[in-house]
C-alpha cells in the first residue's frame, strides 16, 4: 500500500503545470528580445539624419577665373594646363592630347593609341574647330576669362614658345627611327616651362589664311632630315583641311583678334 502511495504522489508531481514562477525566466527573455528590437531600431533611426546630412553637403565653390590668372599657371575645366607666357597671353604646356580632343570634340582621329598622346591626324580647319567648341565649354563653365580666346598661335607667337628648346628634349627620329608619338612631356621641358614645342608632332599655326597652304612648325616624330629639324624650317600642308598622321597642334590663350 506504500509503494502504490508513493508511486501516485511521483505520478501527481510530474503531471503538475508549471508554476508562474518557473515560467517567468521564458518570459523575461523575450521581453530581452523586444527590447533589443526596439533599442536596434532606435538606433538606426537615430542615425538617418546623421546620413541625411551627409548629403547636404555644398559644393566646392568654382575658382575665380580672374584670380588663376594672377599665377603662374592654371588648370582649366577641361584638364589642360596653361602657362603664362607674358602678362596676355598663356600656352598650353604640352600638344592637345587624345583625351582632351575626344572631350571637347566628341572624337578621336589619332592613329597611336594613348590618351596622353597627342592627337595626330587633324586638319587645321578641325584644330580651328576644337579651339571654338573650347570657347564654348570654358564659357559655360566659368574659366574663360572676358575679352579673351583659345586659338592656334600665330607663327610669331610660336615663335615666342620656343624658348631654347633642345633636339636632346625632341621625339624625332634624328638618333634613330620613331614608329610613332610619345605621350606628351616624356622629355624634358624648355626655359618657358613647355614641352615638345620640337618634335612629337607638327604644329599648325593660325596664320596665313589666305593662302592655299597652312603653316605648320616644330618637327615631329618621323622628322629626321637636319634642315626639317631647324627651328625656323616651315612644313606647308596641302590646304586648310589637309590632315597626316604627323600633324597635331597646340593652344594659346590671347585676347581675341590677336
Amino acid at each position: 500500500m506504500k509503494t502504490i502511495l508513493a508511486l501516485t504522489l511521483a505520478l501527481t508531481a510530474t503531471l503538475l503545470p508549471i508554476t508562474a514562477a518557473e515560467a517567468q525566466p521564458i518570459v523575461t527573455t523575450n521581453q530581452n528580445v523586444e527590447t533589443k528590437k526596439t533599442d536596434d531600431t532606435k538606433k538606426a533611426e537615430a542615425a538617418k539624419p546623421a546620413a541625411d546630412k551627409s548629403t547636404d553637403k555644398k559644393e566646392p565653390e568654382k575658382p575665380d577665373i580672374k584670380e588663376l590668372m594672377k599665377e603662374a599657371n592654371f588648370t582649366n575645366s577641361t584638364g589642360m594646363l596653361m602657362v603664362k607666357i607674358s602678362p596676355s597671353m598663356w600656352a598650353g604646356k604640352f600638344e592637345v592630347t587624345q583625351e582632351e580632343y575626344q572631350k571637347i570634340a566628341g572624337g578621336n582621329p589619332g592613329k597611336f593609341a594613348g590618351g596622353r598622346n597627342p592627337v595626330d591626324s587633324v586638319s587645321w580647319t578641325e584644330a580651328k574647330d576644337f579651339c571654338a567648341k573650347l570657347n564654348e565649354a570654358e564659357k559655360k563653365d566659368e574659366l574663360l576669362p572676358e575679352g579673351y580666346a583659345y586659338t592656334l598661335p600665330t607663327q610669331a607667337q610660336w615663335e615666342s614658345l620656343v624658348g631654347g628648346a633642345e633636339l636632346k628634349d625632341a621625339v624625332t627620329s634624328e638618333r634613330g627611327s620613331k614608329s610613332g608619338t610619345a605621350a606628351v612631356g616624356s622629355l624634358g621641358e624648355n626655359s618657358l616651362g613647355l614641352c615638345d614645342v620640337r618634335g612629337n608632332l607638327w604644329e599648325f599655326c593660325l596664320d596665313p589664311q589666305d593662302k592655299q597652304y597652312r603653316v605648320l612648325r616644330g618637327g615631329a616624330w618621323n622628322t629626321s632630315y637636319e634642315p626639317q629639324l631647324r627651328l625656323e624650317f616651315k612644313w606647308f600642308s596641302n590646304g586648310p583641311d589637309d590632315k597626316k598622321e604627323n600633324y597635331g597642334f597646340r593652344v594659346v590663350l590671347v585676347p581675341e583678334g590677336q
